[in-house]
C-alpha cells in the first residue's frame, strides 16, 4: 500500500463533483452477505444526503484491491460500525475503475479511501488506506460532531478541552455551560455536560479530603483543601459547598485559635531553619514578628531566645550585616530601574551612586557605574557628527 501526503485539494466539496450512473457492478461490490446497505449511485446518494441532512460515507476501491477486501470483511462487516454507519451516514461504495473520471476528480491515489463529507458535499476528512474499526470510528464520530455542531460551539469546546488539559478549571465550566445551554441536544452539548459531571465528580472527592481532615482533627489541612476546591473549581457545587463550610469553620473560636497556633508555629520553625542555614538577618525578622504578632504564646518566647543567640555573637551579627547590605544594594538597583521608568534621572543617578558606595568591586557595583557612565554621557550629550565620549572612530 502507497502512503502519500494528503492533497492540498480537500476544500473543494463533492458538490463539485460529476458522476457517472453504475451498473454491472463488479465482484467487490455484489457480495450478497454485506451487511452494510450500500448506494452506489453517486448522485443519489448525494441527493439522499441532503434530503435526510445525513453526512456521507464514501468508500472507493477497486475489485483486486487486497486492503479493500479486509476492510469490507473485517470493520465494515462489525455489527456496531454497520449500525453506526445505517443510523448516522449515508453509505456509498465507489469503484474507481468503473467511476474512474470521479477517483481523478477527487485524485484518490491509495485504495481503498474513504471520503466522509457533509449533507452539503464539504468534505471533512480524506481518509487513506486500512482502517481498523476503533480508528474507523474515531474519525466518523469527528466528522458527525463537525457536522452537527454550530461553528461557535465546536470552537468554545475545543477551548474547554484546552482548559482543562492546562488545569483551568473554571474556564472549562464556564464554557461548558454555556456549550450545554447553547448547543442543547446536539452531541457537543452531550459532551460537554459529561466533561461538568467529571470536573464536578473531582471537585467532589477533593472536598471529601477535606472531610477526612477534620474527622482527625487536623483543622488547618482542612481548610487548605477547602480553600483549593473553591480556587481551583470555581463554578461547581463542590465549590459552592466548599465555600460555606469555610466560612463555618473559621467563624468559630476554637478554629481561629488552631490557626493562630499554627501560624507561630510555621513562622518559628522558618526562624529556625534560617538559622541553621546562617540567614542570620531573615532569622532575626521572624523573631522580631514573632514577639510583636504572638506575645505571650511559646514560640514567642522562643523566638526571643534566638534573637539573643545571633546578638550575642559577633560573627552573627556581622553576617546579618552583610546580609542587610546585599538586600539595600539590590533594592536599590531595583529602585533606580523604577525610577528611570518614570524618566527620574537625578533619582536614578543617586540610587547608582548608592550601590558604587555600598557594595565597591561587586558585581552590583559594576552595573551601577555602567548605568551612570551611561546616564551621564546621555546629559552632556554628543555634537553632531561626533564620537560618543568613551568610544573611540575607527
Amino acid at each position: 500500500m502507497r502512503i502519500l501526503h494528503r492533497p492540498l485539494w480537500l476544500s473543494v466539496t463533492l458538490g463539485l463533483l460529476i458522476a457517472l450512473p453504475s451498473s454491472a457492478w463488479p465482484q467487490w461490490f455484489r457480495n450478497t452477505t454485506e451487511v452494510v446497505r450500500w448506494e452506489t449511485d453517486y448522485n443519489a446518494a448525494r441527493q439522499k444526503a441532503a434530503e435526510k441532512g445525513l453526512p456521507l460515507f464514501v468508500i472507493i476501491g477497486t475489485e483486486h484491491c487486497f486492503y479493500c477486501r479486509k476492510l469490507e470483511h473485517g470493520p465494515l462487516r462489525e455489527a456496531s460500525i454497520v449500525a453506526y454507519l445505517q443510523r448516522h451516514f449515508v453509505p456509498l461504495k465507489i469503484d474507481a475503475q468503473r467511476e474512474a473520471e470521479l477517483a481523478r476528480a477527487l485524485r484518490v491515489q491509495v485504495y481503498p479511501t474513504i471520503v466522509l463529507a457533509g449533507p452539503d458535499g464539504k468534505i471533512h476528512a480524506f481518509i487513506e488506506g486500512y482502517q481498523d474499526s476503533q480508528r474507523l470510528e474515531e474519525h466518523c464520530k469527528r466528522t458527525l460532531l463537525a457536522v452537527h455542531t454550530p461553528q461557535g460551539s465546536a470552537r468554545d469546546f475545543e477551548q474547554a478541552s484546552q482548559a482543562i488539559s492546562s488545569g483551568d478549571y473554571p474556564r472549562a465550566i464556564a464554557l461548558l455551560r454555556q456549550i450545554s445551554r447553547e448547543a442543547r441536544d446536539q452531541p457537543v452539548a452531550q459532551k460537554a455536560r459529561q466533561l461538568l459531571e467529571q470536573i464536578e465528580k473531582q471537585a467532589a472527592q477533593k472536598q471529601q479530603q477535606a472531610q477526612a481532615f477534620l474527622a482527625q482533627g487536623q483543622t488547618r489541612e482542612a481548610l487548605e483543601v477547602l480553600s483549593e476546591v473553591i480556587r481551583r473549581y470555581a463554578g461547581t457545587s463542590a465549590a459552592d459547598s466548599a465555600a460555606e463550610q469555610m466560612q463555618r469553620l473559621t467563624a468559630r473560636t476554637e478554629v481561629q485559635q488552631q490557626l493562630h497556633q499554627r501560624s507561630a508555629q510555621e513562622l518559628l520553625a522558618a526562624a529556625r531553619e534560617d538559622f541553621r542555614r546562617q540567614q542570620y538577618y531573615d532569622c532575626l525578622l521572624k523573631c522580631e514578628q514573632l514577639q510583636s504578632g504572638f506575645p505571650g504564646q511559646p514560640e514567642a518566647q522562643e523566638a526571643r531566645r534566638l534573637a539573643a543567640e545571633i546578638k550575642k555573637h559577633p560573627q552573627y551579627l556581622s553576617r546579618a550585616c552583610e546580609q542587610l547590605q546585599q538586600r539595600t544594594v539590590q533594592l536599590s538597583l531595583d529602585l533606580a530601574e523604577a525610577w528611570l521608568a518614570q524618566g527620574q534621572t537625578a533619582e536614578a543617578i543617586a540610587c547608582y551612586e548608592r550601590v558604587v558606595r555600598l557594595a565597591p568591586g561587586s558585581p552590583q557595583a559594576q552595573a551601577a557605574s555602567t548605568a551612570l557612565n551611561r546616564l551621564k554621557t546621555q546629559g552632556t550629550g554628543t555634537p553632531a557628527g561626533g564620537t560618543p565620549t568613551g568610544m573611540v572612530r575607527p
